[in-house]
């Protein structure tokens, strides 16, 4: 269409017809954006409350379980004499066909005298003859002395420094080990329970007990 061909009254009718167009597509667009946001919030509405009573029957059934299991536990305390401060217990059926493991994690968490303790450690290394076994033990050393990502000591790796200290009879060593191991203040983070169970090859599967792992 050659639009200079048109005389003023059929260039203001196609102009009215254009904008007219343009208002419904907009209209059209609006209500489908509006219709958008009524489903998010209808299916987010309807999934919360759907998950809000999966997460209340899963905490219902983790108490009942360690309930359950507070007998059990103060049994196997009694009868084969075991420490009580463990982080975890685990139990399996005497087919071997159902495992559980119920316990309490923790984060590593140290005060501030630890810095102390390390320090301690490190001026002793420095005092080393620099032959190869005093080398390989610094090496060995300073290696349990690294920090994780979060800036933190691993507690299990303490206690390998301890049994090397114990082994070189450095008294600045075991001062220093004696003053990381006090500065221990682990966080308890939340009770778990975890389930494996085999089939009748012997091949075991971890039960799913939450919504990362199904």
């Amino acid at each position: 269409m050659d639009i200079t061909q048109l005389t003023p009254e059929q260039r203001a009718e196609l102009k009215a017809q254009l904008e007219a167009e343009e208002r419904a597509e907009k209209a059209r667009v609006d209500a489908e954006r509006e219709a958008y946001k009524q489903l998010v919030d209808a299916t987010v509405r309807n999934s919360v409350k759907k998950l809000q009573t999966l997460s209340a029957e899963m905490m219902r059934v983790k108490q009942e379980v360690f309930a359950e299991f507070e007998t059990v536990i103060r049994m196997k305390n009694d009868l084969f004499r075991v420490k009580l401060d463990r982080k975890s217990d685990t139990f399996t059926t005497e087919d071997g066909t159902m495992t559980l493991t119920l316990g309490n994690r923790t984060n590593e968490g140290w005060d501030d005298t630890v810095e102390a303790g390390i320090a301690k450690v490190k001026e002793y290394l420095a005092t080393l003859a620099k032959d190869d076994n005093s080398a390989a033990l610094v090496e060995t050393v300073m290696g349990l002395l690294a920090k994780d990502r979060k800036g933190a000591l691993k507690a299990n790796k303490v206690l390998e420094l301890e049994r090397l200290a114990v082994k070189s009879q450095g008294r600045d060593f075991l001062d220093g080990i004696s003053i990381i191991k006090a500065a221990y203040r682990p966080v308890p983070t939340c009770q778990f329970i975890s389930v494996e169970t085999k089939d009748d090859k012997g091949n075991a599967t971890p039960l799913p007990l939450s919504l990362a792992a199904m």
